[in-house]
């Protein structure tokens, strides 16, 4: 029973920590909005919900309670493995970023004690957001006015045997992805976009088993299918589910009473299948972690004399008189500063980076077709992820601002000087797609591709001021360049490799985007700085 309390108590005050934190406003906010997209109007243009249509008609069961439940649910889980991974992922980084990791590591808490307890706050901040998808769902019960009668326990039931288990399992995922070291930090972020995408293409395949079924999306899609071919001969031989938009609805919509579900007792054994491994998993991560992994890096021992000479030459006795903030000294000049944040992209870099950057560059004067289009060009501009997403943020992360803002310079241009360096550095990793197109005659493929590239650092910079971390950009551009540049939608195509998005002219919409984004970036850091010199 120890144990268990101090299970509970770590997971307790992890819970707490993050509720009390600014981003909850923005999570809960954004939670909110999700839940409203599930339930279109029927004249919505934009929406997020299960989609089965047949013949320009959309099909979907009245506004009910167990309607609501059920879609709301494979709705909730779809979102909540994707971002509610993001949400949680730093649990046991936030011991060492609140400088308490050394603290926690000399108490003498059990490894597993206190895996399961960073679990279990994950667990509870992602039921959080679960909680705030009900109440939307019984809300938008009332607000559509299709049903008024509120039949809570029917309405609850595919939350309890299907979400809830779907946000253990994300939490669980959530500590490995820390506990393992080389997912800890940003290459992580984007390694589990694409575990997640294999896990749902994965649960799909084995469609005849529960068991296969990871996140619980699948199991879902079955019991509402199963009512749609009860209703409409059009499906009786459909075998998917998928969820997205279908375009302007123009009350081309036919509906069903959806009142009564049978869940059979495999729905159960797969949801406890999927428990138990992810329990089982937790005890496996336990047996790497190190608690010495919670204490920030030692400085060297090399540098340890040197600081021991500073320390002793240094008059403690004597004041010291700061000079005023600079207004009208420049003590650097822009080209130092694009020099140095050049300096600082490359040298972020790995050798395996350039290899697979000279490579693919390499390839890209042989290839055509798919090849070109569809691997290596996507290929070349998901790899800088890591660079972009520390525009805006770097000076912050490394507490330097403050410092900084004493130079009239870094006030009045830094931020352009580093989107200027992106620019430089983005231009010089595309430089082998450029003179491709150019080769090809086509000018118009080039000139787009330069658009992406202010584009993209413009979205970088805004990013970061705004979220003040990495995390947020290496979300939005993951999902962006997946949809965009590596399916191909139109509508997100900002390099424009698609040929409808050359004749829609998307990369200057796109880039007249990122001029907007890069003007709100100025003006939101000047705010910053101006606030904190007050």
């Amino acid at each position: 029973m120890d144990k268990l309390y101090q299970i509970y108590y770590i997971g307790r005050s992890d819970f707490l920590d993050r509720i009390r934190s600014k981003s909850i406003i923005i999570i809960a906010l954004l939670m909110m909005y999700i839940s409203y997209l599930f339930f279109p109007q029927n004249n919505s243009s934009f929406y997020y919900t299960l989609n089965y249509n047949f013949e320009g008609f959309f099909y979907r069961g009245i506004y009910n309670s167990v309607w609501l439940g059920w879609v709301s649910t494979i709705a909730f889980i779809s979102v909540v493995t994707l971002i509610g991974f993001y949400f949680v992922r730093n649990s046991i980084k936030r011991e060492r970023e609140l400088l308490i990791g050394e603290i926690t590591a000399s108490i003498g808490t059990k490894p597993w004690v206190f895996i399961f307890g960073k679990a279990f706050g994950n667990f509870l901040f992602l039921l959080l957001q679960m909680v705030i998808v009900i109440f939307i769902t019984i809300l938008m019960q009332f607000v559509r006015g299709e049903s008024y009668s509120l039949e809570l326990i029917k309405l609850l039931t595919p939350f309890v045997i299907l979400a809830v288990p779907a946000c253990f399992i994300v939490s669980v995922i959530a500590i490995i992805f820390e506990v393992i070291p080389i997912l800890r930090n940003s290459f992580g972020n984007v390694v589990y976009f694409f575990v997640w995408s294999g896990i749902c293409v994965a649960s799909l395949r084995g469609s005849k088993s529960y068991l296969s079924d990871v996140f619980g999306m699948n199991t879902t899609s079955k019991v509402i299918l199963e009512q749609f071919k009860n209703n409409f001969d059009e499906f009786k031989d459909m075998d998917y589910f998928s969820l997205g938009t279908h375009g302007p609805l123009h009350d081309n919509i036919k509906t069903f009473v959806m009142d009564k579900v049978n869940i059979d007792i495999n729905i159960f054994i797969g949801r406890v299948f999927w428990i138990l491994i992810g329990i089982l998993i937790l005890f496996l991560a336990s047996i790497f972690f190190r608690r010495t992994s919670l204490i920030r890096t030692k400085v060297p021992s090399k540098f340890n004399n040197v600081i021991d000479i500073k320390e002793k030459e240094y008059n403690y006795e004597k004041r010291m008189v700061l000079s005023e903030v600079f207004e009208s000294k420049s003590y650097s000049n822009n080209l130092s500063i694009i020099q140095s944040e050049l300096k600082l992209m490359f040298a972020t870099c790995n050798l395996w980076w350039y290899a697979a950057i000279i490579l693919c560059s390499i390839g890209v004067f042989f290839a055509k077709g798919e090849i070109l289009y569809k691997f290596l060009i996507p290929i070349i501009w998901i790899l800088p992820i890591f660079i972009w997403s520390k525009l805006g943020t770097i000076q912050i992360n490394c507490n330097m601002e403050d410092y900084l803002s004493t130079y009239k310079n870094y006030r009045e241009s830094q931020l352009l000087n580093s989107v200027f360096a992106g620019i430089l550095f983005t231009m010089f990793i595309n430089i082998s797609i450029i003179i491709k197109f150019v080769i090809l005659n086509d000018f118009l493929g080039a000139i787009y591709i330069l658009m992406g590239t202010f584009f993209v650092n413009a979205l970088g910079m805004f990013i970061g001021n705004v979220a003040k971390n990495s995390t947020a950009f290496e979300i939005i551009y993951t999902i962006l360049w997946y949809v965009g540049i590596l399916n191909g939608l139109t509508s997100l195509d900002f390099l424009g490799l698609t040929k409808t998005a050359v004749s829609t002219h998307i990369p200057i919409m796109f880039s007249a985007v990122g001029i907007v984004l890069l003007i709100a970036s100025i003006i939101i850091k000047n705010n910053r700085i101006n606030t904190s010199q007050n």
